[in-house]
């Protein structure tokens, strides 16, 4: 079991690292990007956290995989593949920053026609999966609260910026959906 949580881990990250430094898409307009750097530190600054030198050896000592660490595996699983399906039901739409096309849509099919912000969601599932595994109040304390703050903050960013661009459209989307799950 912990092969599959390490090979979810790994693909999870490199999922994050493309889509964060490697996917270039032309937007006509970047609506913002300072929302990106802050989640950047927050989840950073909350891994850092969490697995430094103070909770290193409570979180990574040598132990079985017990039913924590099988339970939160499957929590952070769940998580990457609801950010997934996120990314690809968003296509050609999907940006590491908050933009639009020219041909500015707003995506209300899949998982967006009942969340606002799956991929988002799938974030913050994932580590609280990763606060499962860990078993330790102060290192799941930082892998969860404060990428989940990160992730809220960003999807508040994000509202405010389509409410600008979709105007009524995303008024409307915004009253027969939630935020996250």
């Amino acid at each position: 079991m912990k092969y599959v949580f390490w090979l979810t881990v790994f693909f999870w990250w490199a999922m994050d690292f493309y889509i964060l430094v490697l996917k270039r898409n032309s937007y006509s307009k970047i609506l913002d990007k300072k929302s990106k750097f802050i989640v950047t530190i927050l989840i950073l600054l909350g891994v850092a956290l969490a697995v430094g030198p103070e909770n290193f050896r409570a979180v990574w000592r040598s132990r079985d995989f017990g039913l924590f660490q099988v339970v939160g595996t499957f929590v952070v699983l769940t998580g990457v593949i609801l950010r997934l399906f996120a990314i690809l039901t968003l296509g050609e739409y999907f940006a590491p920053d908050i933009a639009v096309k020219s041909d500015k849509k707003l995506i209300q099919r899949g998982l967006y026609k009942k969340i606002r912000h799956p991929s988002y969601t799938g974030e913050i599932i994932a580590f609280i999966g990763l606060a499962i595994v860990f078993q330790h109040i102060p290192a799941s304390i930082y892998i969860s609260i404060l990428p989940t703050l990160a992730f809220v903050y960003r999807a508040f960013v994000e509202e405010q910026k389509l409410a600008q661009e979709f105007g009524d459209e995303f008024i409307e989307y915004k009253k027969r959906t939630r935020m996250f799950i």
